[in-house]
């Protein structure tokens, strides 16, 4: 289960965005009007900012996310009332399902036979409801508004409320027990922003800023996600050493440094196989994610970890360190294959140091926390050296 802290932080975001957007609305009268009027060009540059970006770095999943409301507001213009209104109907229903399977689908090439795949279901997608919208099926239009509540919602239908009530249940659930905070934050308030600006959509202006608030929060989802590619850890979701040197230039004149690096490593993964130590791996980083003491922990590379306790003393950090040494000890692994499974336990030795008057630089600090944790290799391991 996530941290309800985290799962807070990253949602606030896209929903401060949310709802600044739309508040928008019931200030019609008193914001002129030519701030509404540059509101589609604004979504027109953020979406071609998405799609380039997108392109660039290989994050195809933000690519099928946008061009469809990218095609939505072209129909929406360019449509007459009665195909709107239809488009509008499957358009309710449809979105939101989509948005669910791209945020399941893993990123592949756009190239790739899965990212075909994409496309072609994309196409035919696109395709069908362009189908249904200029030929209308009154029996299927029967049918998709189908009472089911006592209570209207117009103008979304029954079922689509009833499709959304399905996907914000279980992105909600994905953000609370998934490990993609990230995006099932963002992804959560844009399944919200779209159906409160369809429910809204008569309201001036409303259907202009709804395409606003999802492209910006989509926008800055991609800046995020980038980011978190450059500075983060993929396999165990801890900063990585990018992330470790830009923090180490920030540095005042106190600060402790622990290097941590897991026993017998080498000889585990010989015995049981990489994918069980990348699990390894995962478990130490979660226990290290969790340091006290105003400490800050890093996947340094291979088995090696880092704290950082920046305006600490050696005591604090070795309190800290020591702590987490034991917890990780102490805490059983579960190791499975064909025939059985077994629990077996996982140590770190840990070296423990303060910067001091001699120390040039960060570095030459945590050059010394790295003899420190040879020593305590060479002590017998499973403990922390402090010097």
């Amino acid at each position: 289960m996530n941290p309800l802290k985290l799962i807070a932080i990253n949602i606030s975001i896209p929903l401060f965005i949310s709802l600044t957007l739309g508040s928008l609305i019931f200030y019609e009268k008193k914001i002129p009007e030519v701030i509404f009027s540059i509101i589609p060009y604004l979504f027109y540059a953020i979406t071609v900012a998405i799609l380039w970006i997108s392109w660039h770095f290989n994050r195809n999943r933000f690519i099928f996310i946008i061009l469809p409301l990218l095609l939505i507001y072209i129909a929406f213009e360019h449509l007459g009332a009665k195909r709107a209104t239809d488009l509008f109907l499957y358009v309710s229903m449809l979105y939101p399902l989509h948005i669910l399977l791209f945020l399941s689908l893993k990123e592949r090439g756009l190239f790739s036979i899965w990212g075909v795949l994409k496309i072609a279901f994309f196409i035919v997608e696109i395709a069908v409801v362009l189908y249904f919208v200029f030929y209308p099926n009154s029996d299927i239009i029967t049918l998709l508004k189908t009472k089911l509540f006592t209570t209207s919602f117009y103008p979304i239908e029954d079922i689509a409320l009833a499709i959304a009530i399905f996907v914000i249940t279980v992105i909600a659930i994905l953000l609370i027990f998934n490990r993609s905070i990230l995006y099932n934050s963002s992804f959560l308030i844009i399944v919200l922003t779209f159906y409160t600006g369809f429910y809204f959509i008569k309201t001036p202006h409303a259907k202009e800023l709804l395409l606003l608030s999802i492209s910006i929060i989509i926008f800055i989802l991609l800046i995020r996600e980038s980011y978190r590619l450059a500075f983060y850890d993929e396999l165990t979701s801890l900063p990585g050493r990018r992330a470790l040197m830009e923090d180490m230039a920030k540095l005042g004149m106190k600060y402790s440094f622990a290097m941590i690096d897991i026993d017998h490593f080498k000889k585990f993964n010989d015995t049981y196989g990489h994918d069980t130590g990348d699990e390894v791996l995962k478990m130490v980083a979660a226990k290290l994610a969790e340091v006290g003491g105003g400490g800050k922990a890093y996947r340094y590379g291979g088995e090696e970890f880092v704290l950082l306790f920046p305006s600490r003393e050696l005591d604090e950090s070795y309190t800290s360190t020591d702590t987490l040494r034991e917890v990780i000890a102490k805490t059983p692994f579960v190791v499975r294959n064909k025939q059985n499974s077994k629990k077996i336990y996982i140590n770190i030795s840990c070296g423990v140091v303060q910067k001091n008057s001699q120390d040039k630089d960060p570095f030459a600090v945590m050059k010394r926390a790295d003899n420190a944790l040879y020593k305590a290799k060479k002590a017998g391991r499973n403990q922390v050296i402090k010097a």
